[in-house]
């Protein structure tokens, strides 16, 4: 299992903006990608034996501000 995934941010960015020039991201993808998020959080820290992680607040997440 990897621990980290390390992502190009400038690609990150890029595909983002294809998505919404093309009008493919909606508000709902990103409360459903919050979902996804905390909950693949909560699973890697069970599955390490870890403490369960804070909640990340769409505030934080949208700013990319959450400890990971």
């Amino acid at each position: 299992m990897l621990n980290h995934i390390y992502i190009d941010p400038k690609w990150v960015a890029e595909e983002y903006m294809r998505s919404c020039k093309a009008k493919a991201w909606k508000t709902q993808s990103t409360d459903e990608s919050l979902k996804c998020f905390n909950l693949e959080r909560i699973l890697e820290a069970e599955a390490l034996g870890m403490p369960k992680p804070k909640e990340v607040t769409m505030e934080e997440y949208v700013a990319g501000s959450a400890e990971m």
